[in-house]
Parts: structure tokens; sequence; C-alpha cells
């Protein structure tokens, strides 16, 4: 496997620097959410172009991706990096990264949606991007950027995560089992859960970039209507119909889902399995 490190704990996220986190942190499908995690307070300020990147993150500016690999879109494209006649100095909106809370910027894709390759060319080619200002310098100004990044993907391990669901494919309105095989646990803080500890973190997103959670990580084992059934030998499970679960608002279509296995307690990154579930939900 590809080396990366651990940045932020709670989010059990990995990464290419010490700046990088991504969710989830192993394992990555190129076809199912990836979120990338921008540190600014981790660059090395003793370079000269990040301690001007950090200093426009200080006055308050939007911070851009600027990606090439596993493909880089043309002019024209909605999602190429820059436009105009010096695109280095004008990032394209569409490239913005979200501004969090604490103070950190994210951005999540679907690698194989976006960079529109296949899963095969991701694994080989990996994710390599940049972070910079909406003016990123150039052409005779000194850069305002990041160093070059690049987010490692492995192709898949041939064994299931004990946290899965099937069928593989569902459309909104369609019967979905979440299955949490407990007794096949790696992670040592989650084995050997009581019967009645397991619960699931819950969070839907919309075609219109919208989404929404049942509970924030920490309330999940106040609801009921999130706790997983135990089936027996260390097996947990929830059925479901996603459109239901979630009770869609009218208007709204979904665009996956996500799930995450959990104590009822969280605490910390220890408390939830390392890999979440992506439900991709077919044309409805």
């Amino acid at each position: 496997m590809k080396k990366i490190s651990t940045l932020l704990a709670l989010a059990l996220s990995v990464s290419a620097s010490a700046q990088l986190s991504t969710i989830p942190d192993e394992n990555i499908d190129p076809s199912d959410s990836l979120e990338i995690i921008f540190d600014p307070s981790a660059m090395d300020l003793t370079v000269a172009h990040q301690d001007l990147l950090k200093q426009a993150v200080d006055n308050g500016e939007d911070l851009y991706i600027w990606t090439w690999k596993p493909a880089e879109h043309p002019d024209g494209h909605p999602y190429v990096n820059g436009t105009g006649s010096a695109p280095w100095k004008n990032s394209n909106e569409a490239m913005k990264m979200t501004k969090n809370a604490d103070g950190t910027f994210s951005w999540k894709i679907v690698p194989t949606l976006f960079y529109e390759v296949d899963a095969t060319t991701v694994y080989n080619e990996d994710i390599h991007f940049l972070i910079k200002a909406k003016d990123g310098g150039g052409y005779g100004d000194p850069d305002v950027k990041s160093d070059d990044q690049t987010i490692a993907i492995d192709p898949p391990a041939t064994e299931r995560n004990p946290f899965y669901h099937f069928p593989a494919k569902v459309m909104a309105d369609d019967i979905v089992t979440l299955r949490y095989e407990n007794w096949r646990e790696a992670k040592e803080s989650m084995q050997n859960l009581d019967p009645e500890d397991c619960y699931i973190y819950a969070k839907v997103y919309f075609t219109d970039g919208s989404f929404s959670q049942i509970e924030n990580t920490f309330n999940v084992g106040s609801n009921p209507k999130l706790k997983m059934d135990y089936i027996g030998d260390g097996n947990f499970e929830k059925l479901m119909v996603p459109g239901q679960f979630f009770n869609v608002p009218a208007g709204k279509t979904i665009d996956y889902c996500e799930f995450i296995a959990m104590k009822k307690v969280f605490a910390t990154g220890a408390d939830r399995v390392t890999m979440p579930v992506n439900l991709q939900i077919d044309c409805q």
C-alpha cells in the first residue's frame, strides 16, 4: 500500500502531507465520495509561496483547487482550472473549496465522475493537485499556492469491509440492507460491541448540492431510528428505504447516502468504523 499519514484523528482522515487529510482515510473507492481537507495552519511558512497563501487565508480570501491528474479539463469545460487569457490569475469559481468552521477548507468529489475517467485510471495515476488563491500570481508576480499534493488511491483489497450494504444497486424506493459484521472488525476499539451499542450516522446528499443528516455524530445514540438490530453471532443489520428513511422533501432527488457504524456514545474517532458506506442512488 502507498504510504500516507494520519492528520485528523476525530475524522479518521489520512493524507499525503501534514496539510491534508481525506475522508475516507483509506481504501478509497474512486467511484464513491472523496472529501479532501486542507489545513492552512500546517503549511511551511518558510516557503515563500506557501507563506503568501497563508496570508491570503488570514485576509479572508477563498481557496481554489488546481488539478491535472488523473486528467485535466480543457478550456470550456465546467471544471477547467482557470478561465480567461491568464487562467492562473483567475481560478474557476466551480473549483472553489468550502470554508469550514475550524479554519480548514474542503473539496468533495467522486473522482471518476469529476475527472471523467474510469477507476483503473485513478488507481494508476492517483490524484494530483495544488491549492491556490483565486489570483495565483505568476506572469512575473510571486506564486500564491501550496506545494504540489498527491492523494494515493490504491486498488481495493479482495476482502469486503465488515460494514457494507446490499444490494449493490439501489433506487430511492428500494429496500437496502446495511450489514455490520462486527466479528470481522480489525479496529480494536470497535471490537466485541454489545448488542445494544451499535448505531449508524446517516447523511443524505441531494443532486442540487445540498445535504441533510438525521443527527450529528454526538447525538446519534439518542435516536432509536438509528439503532442497528443485533441478529446474532456478532452481526448487526439495518433495513431501510432511503427515500422514506431520510423523509426526502418534495422536489429533492437523492444523489447518494453516507452511513457510518458507531457506538451509541460517540466521543472520538475510536468510536466509529474506519470506512463509511457510501450508497449511490441509481436513476429514480
